[in-house]
Protein backbone atom coordinates (compact mmCIF):
# COMPACT_ATOMS: atom_id res chain seq x y z
CA UNK A 1 0.00 0.00 0.00
CA UNK A 2 3.12 2.51 0.39
CA UNK A 3 4.64 2.00 -2.55
CA UNK A 4 1.18 2.76 -4.40
CA UNK A 5 0.25 5.76 -2.45
CA UNK A 6 3.95 6.75 -3.65
CA UNK A 7 3.28 6.04 -6.68
CA UNK A 8 -0.41 8.49 -6.94
CA UNK A 9 2.08 11.02 -5.19
CA UNK A 10 4.65 11.25 -7.94
CA UNK A 11 1.42 11.54 -10.63
CA UNK A 12 -0.07 15.19 -8.88
CA UNK A 13 2.18 18.27 -7.17
CA UNK A 14 1.61 19.35 -3.56
CA UNK A 15 0.60 22.97 -3.70
CA UNK A 16 2.99 25.69 -2.62
CA UNK A 17 1.04 27.88 -0.45
CA UNK A 18 2.27 27.36 2.78
CA UNK A 19 -1.14 27.02 4.28
CA UNK A 20 -2.22 24.64 2.48
CA UNK A 21 0.28 21.51 0.94
CA UNK A 22 -3.04 19.89 -0.92
CA UNK A 23 -1.90 17.36 -3.90
CA UNK A 24 -3.37 18.44 -6.87
CA UNK A 25 -3.30 16.28 -9.80
CA UNK A 26 -4.17 18.78 -12.16
CA UNK A 27 -1.83 21.99 -10.40
CA UNK A 28 -1.92 25.19 -11.59
CA UNK A 29 1.28 27.20 -12.08
CA UNK A 30 1.61 30.77 -11.59
CA UNK A 31 3.53 32.61 -14.46
CA UNK A 32 5.15 35.22 -12.73
CA UNK A 33 6.99 33.14 -9.65
CA UNK A 34 6.56 29.68 -11.44
CA UNK A 35 5.57 27.64 -8.54
CA UNK A 36 2.58 25.03 -8.70
CA UNK A 37 -0.92 25.99 -6.75
CA UNK A 38 -4.05 24.16 -6.66
CA UNK A 39 -7.57 25.81 -7.52
CA UNK A 40 -7.91 27.44 -4.69
CA UNK A 41 -4.50 29.47 -4.54
CA UNK A 42 -3.45 29.69 -7.90
CA UNK A 43 -4.65 33.37 -8.63
CA UNK A 44 -1.94 36.12 -7.53
CA UNK A 45 -3.84 37.56 -4.91
CA UNK A 46 -4.17 33.91 -3.57
CA UNK A 47 -1.33 33.01 -2.94
CA UNK A 48 0.12 36.53 -2.47
CA UNK A 49 2.39 35.81 -5.95
CA UNK A 50 6.38 38.31 -4.59
CA UNK A 51 7.14 38.47 -8.08
CA UNK A 52 3.78 39.73 -9.33
CA UNK A 53 4.49 43.96 -9.89
CA UNK A 54 1.30 45.43 -10.34
CA UNK A 55 2.88 48.67 -12.17
CA UNK A 56 3.68 46.08 -15.00
CA UNK A 57 1.08 44.34 -15.22
CA UNK A 58 -2.09 45.77 -14.15
CA UNK A 59 -1.80 48.93 -16.49
CA UNK A 60 -4.97 51.18 -16.88
CA UNK A 61 -6.40 52.44 -20.05
CA UNK A 62 -9.36 54.56 -19.40
CA UNK A 63 -11.03 56.48 -22.01
CA UNK A 64 -11.84 60.26 -22.06
CA UNK A 65 -14.82 61.62 -21.05
CA UNK A 66 -14.92 64.49 -24.12
CA UNK A 67 -13.17 62.62 -27.32
CA UNK A 68 -13.63 58.79 -26.19
CA UNK A 69 -9.84 58.30 -26.74
CA UNK A 70 -7.92 55.44 -24.78
CA UNK A 71 -5.72 57.28 -22.69
CA UNK A 72 -2.54 55.47 -21.67
CA UNK A 73 -1.24 55.77 -18.65
CA UNK A 74 2.47 54.95 -17.65
CA UNK A 75 3.67 52.34 -15.15
CA UNK A 76 3.94 54.40 -11.96
CA UNK A 77 1.60 57.60 -12.84
CA UNK A 78 -1.16 58.55 -11.75
CA UNK A 79 -4.63 58.14 -13.66
CA UNK A 80 -5.84 61.38 -13.00
CA UNK A 81 -2.89 63.16 -13.54
CA UNK A 82 -2.42 61.95 -16.89
CA UNK A 83 -6.13 62.56 -17.73
CA UNK A 84 -5.62 65.67 -16.86
CA UNK A 85 -2.51 66.61 -19.07
CA UNK A 86 -4.82 64.87 -21.65
CA UNK A 87 -7.30 67.49 -21.35
CA UNK A 88 -4.69 70.06 -21.67
CA UNK A 89 -2.92 68.98 -24.68
CA UNK A 90 -4.34 65.63 -26.45
CA UNK A 91 -8.17 66.18 -25.76
CA UNK A 92 -9.82 67.58 -29.09
CA UNK A 93 -12.69 68.66 -27.75
CA UNK A 94 -11.15 70.72 -25.20
CA UNK A 95 -8.24 71.86 -27.20
CA UNK A 96 -9.82 72.50 -30.84
CA UNK A 97 -7.24 70.08 -32.44
CA UNK A 98 -7.57 67.11 -34.70
CA UNK A 99 -4.68 64.67 -34.75
CA UNK A 100 -3.98 63.76 -37.88
CA UNK A 101 -4.96 60.46 -39.60
CA UNK A 102 -1.57 57.93 -39.81
CA UNK A 103 -3.02 56.09 -42.56
CA UNK A 104 -3.02 57.13 -46.08
CA UNK A 105 -5.94 58.52 -48.21
CA UNK A 106 -6.61 57.87 -51.89
CA UNK A 107 -5.45 60.45 -53.82
CA UNK A 108 -8.91 60.29 -56.23
CA UNK A 109 -10.92 63.65 -55.16
CA UNK A 110 -14.05 61.66 -54.97
CA UNK A 111 -13.10 58.58 -53.42
CA UNK A 112 -10.69 59.27 -49.98
CA UNK A 113 -11.04 55.54 -49.14
CA UNK A 114 -8.81 54.27 -46.11
CA UNK A 115 -5.41 53.03 -47.95
CA UNK A 116 -4.57 49.97 -45.78
CA UNK A 117 -2.31 48.57 -48.77
CA UNK A 118 -2.00 51.78 -51.43
CA UNK A 119 -0.57 51.55 -54.47
CA UNK A 120 1.13 54.19 -55.69
CA UNK A 121 1.05 55.42 -59.61
CA UNK A 122 3.94 55.20 -61.70
CA UNK A 123 3.59 58.39 -63.54
CA UNK A 124 2.26 60.71 -60.51
CA UNK A 125 3.74 59.25 -57.97
CA UNK A 126 0.24 59.78 -55.68
CA UNK A 127 -1.27 56.95 -53.81
CA UNK A 128 -4.55 55.40 -54.76
CA UNK A 129 -6.69 52.35 -53.98
CA UNK A 130 -7.93 49.55 -56.07
CA UNK A 131 -10.65 51.18 -57.81
CA UNK A 132 -8.24 54.49 -59.13
CA UNK A 133 -4.92 53.07 -59.22
CA UNK A 134 -4.86 52.80 -63.04
CA UNK A 135 -4.01 56.72 -65.15
CA UNK A 136 -7.15 56.45 -66.87
CA UNK A 137 -9.39 55.89 -63.71
CA UNK A 138 -7.97 58.65 -61.74
CA UNK A 139 -7.55 60.95 -64.45
CA UNK A 140 -3.41 61.03 -64.20
CA UNK A 141 -1.93 64.75 -65.33
CA UNK A 142 1.70 63.23 -65.27
CA UNK A 143 0.52 60.66 -68.01
CA UNK A 144 -1.82 62.61 -70.26
CA UNK A 145 0.89 65.24 -70.65
CA UNK A 146 3.54 64.87 -73.42
CA UNK A 147 6.89 64.26 -73.01
CA UNK A 148 8.98 66.31 -75.06
CA UNK A 149 7.85 70.03 -76.27
CA UNK A 150 10.32 69.31 -79.25
CA UNK A 151 8.07 66.39 -80.40
CA UNK A 152 5.32 68.08 -80.30
CA UNK A 153 6.53 70.90 -82.52
CA UNK A 154 7.93 68.31 -85.51
CA UNK A 155 4.88 66.41 -84.98
CA UNK A 156 2.27 67.75 -87.85
CA UNK A 157 -1.29 67.84 -88.09
CA UNK A 158 -2.76 64.56 -90.81
CA UNK A 159 -5.19 66.06 -92.29
CA UNK A 160 -7.48 63.56 -94.18
CA UNK A 161 -7.67 62.63 -97.93
CA UNK A 162 -11.19 63.49 -98.59
CA UNK A 163 -11.65 61.41 -102.00
CA UNK A 164 -10.26 58.46 -100.15
CA UNK A 165 -12.36 58.51 -97.74
CA UNK A 166 -15.42 58.85 -99.79
CA UNK A 167 -14.76 55.80 -101.87
CA UNK A 168 -14.18 53.95 -98.90
CA UNK A 169 -17.55 54.74 -97.56
CA UNK A 170 -19.21 53.92 -100.98
CA UNK A 171 -17.40 50.86 -100.77
CA UNK A 172 -18.27 49.50 -97.45
CA UNK A 173 -21.83 50.83 -98.45
CA UNK A 174 -21.86 48.19 -101.28
CA UNK A 175 -20.59 45.29 -98.91
CA UNK A 176 -23.47 46.17 -96.40
CA UNK A 177 -25.95 45.86 -99.32
CA UNK A 178 -24.43 42.91 -100.40
CA UNK A 179 -24.38 40.95 -97.09
CA UNK A 180 -27.78 42.20 -96.16
CA UNK A 181 -29.05 40.44 -99.41
CA UNK A 182 -27.25 37.40 -98.42
CA UNK A 183 -28.24 37.36 -95.01
CA UNK A 184 -32.11 37.59 -96.48
CA UNK A 185 -31.79 35.32 -98.83
CA UNK A 186 -30.89 33.12 -96.28
CA UNK A 187 -33.86 33.80 -93.49
CA UNK A 188 -35.97 32.78 -96.48
CA UNK A 189 -34.55 29.73 -97.19
CA UNK A 190 -34.13 28.72 -93.22
CA UNK A 191 -37.97 29.15 -93.33
CA UNK A 192 -39.19 27.08 -96.57
CA UNK A 193 -37.15 24.44 -94.54
CA UNK A 194 -39.01 24.87 -91.52
CA UNK A 195 -41.96 25.09 -92.93
CA UNK A 196 -41.08 21.87 -95.21
CA UNK A 197 -40.35 19.56 -91.68
CA UNK A 198 -43.44 20.79 -90.35
CA UNK A 199 -45.59 19.71 -92.70
CA UNK A 200 -43.60 16.36 -92.87
CA UNK A 201 -43.95 15.59 -88.78
CA UNK A 202 -47.88 16.58 -89.37
CA UNK A 203 -48.18 13.96 -92.09
CA UNK A 204 -46.39 11.18 -90.33
CA UNK A 205 -48.59 12.08 -87.27
CA UNK A 206 -51.56 11.26 -88.89
CA UNK A 207 -50.49 8.52 -91.01
CA UNK A 208 -49.24 7.12 -87.58
CA UNK A 209 -52.54 7.87 -85.99
CA UNK A 210 -54.35 6.06 -88.81
CA UNK A 211 -52.25 3.08 -88.70
CA UNK A 212 -52.89 2.87 -85.02
CA UNK A 213 -56.30 3.94 -84.33
CA UNK A 214 -56.20 2.12 -80.87
CA UNK A 215 -53.07 2.84 -78.81
CA UNK A 216 -52.85 2.74 -75.11
CA UNK A 217 -53.13 6.28 -74.97
CA UNK A 218 -56.49 6.70 -76.69
CA UNK A 219 -57.77 3.48 -74.74
CA UNK A 220 -57.10 5.47 -71.30
CA UNK A 221 -58.38 8.61 -72.34
CA UNK A 222 -61.71 6.84 -73.49
CA UNK A 223 -62.23 4.80 -70.20
CA UNK A 224 -61.39 7.86 -68.31
CA UNK A 225 -64.30 9.89 -70.10
CA UNK A 226 -66.41 7.28 -69.45
CA UNK A 227 -65.20 6.77 -66.00
CA UNK A 228 -66.87 10.82 -66.02
CA UNK A 229 -69.15 10.37 -68.13
CA UNK A 230 -70.78 7.53 -65.66
CA UNK A 231 -70.50 10.11 -62.48
CA UNK A 232 -71.59 12.67 -64.26
CA UNK A 233 -75.02 11.02 -64.90
CA UNK A 234 -75.27 9.60 -61.48
CA UNK A 235 -74.97 13.42 -59.79
CA UNK A 236 -77.19 14.65 -62.01
CA UNK A 237 -79.64 11.69 -61.41
CA UNK A 238 -79.74 13.76 -58.03
CA UNK A 239 -79.77 16.95 -59.26
CA UNK A 240 -76.06 18.21 -57.91
CA UNK A 241 -75.06 19.44 -61.18
CA UNK A 242 -74.39 23.03 -62.37
CA UNK A 243 -75.06 24.29 -65.75
CA UNK A 244 -71.45 24.46 -66.51
CA UNK A 245 -70.92 20.86 -65.38
CA UNK A 246 -74.14 19.97 -67.69
CA UNK A 247 -72.41 21.25 -70.81
CA UNK A 248 -69.34 19.58 -70.27
CA UNK A 249 -71.24 16.30 -69.79
CA UNK A 250 -73.19 17.57 -73.20
CA UNK A 251 -69.58 17.79 -74.82
CA UNK A 252 -68.61 14.31 -73.34
CA UNK A 253 -71.24 12.68 -74.67
CA UNK A 254 -71.06 14.18 -77.80
CA UNK A 255 -67.36 12.51 -78.00
CA UNK A 256 -68.50 9.40 -77.02
CA UNK A 257 -70.83 9.32 -80.30
CA UNK A 258 -68.13 10.15 -82.26
CA UNK A 259 -66.04 7.02 -81.14
CA UNK A 260 -68.82 4.74 -81.36
CA UNK A 261 -69.46 5.68 -85.25
CA UNK A 262 -65.88 4.87 -85.74
CA UNK A 263 -65.25 1.40 -87.30
CA UNK A 264 -63.83 -1.35 -85.65
CA UNK A 265 -61.23 -3.07 -87.83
Amino acid sequence: MAERDQQLLDIGKQCSHPQCNLIDFLPFKCQHCKESFCQEHYRVEGHRCSKYDETKHNRVAPDCPLCNTPVAVPPGQDPNIRMEQHFEKECSVVTGRVQAKSTPLCAKGTCKKVLFSPIRCDKCRAQFCVSHRFPSDHNCKAASAPTTPAGRQNAAPSRPNLPALSSASSTAKEINAKASVKASEAVNSMKQSLAQAKANTSTAAASASKSMPFNKTDRRAKAERESRIKAMQAREKKGLLSEQEKQILAQYQEEAKKDKDCVIM
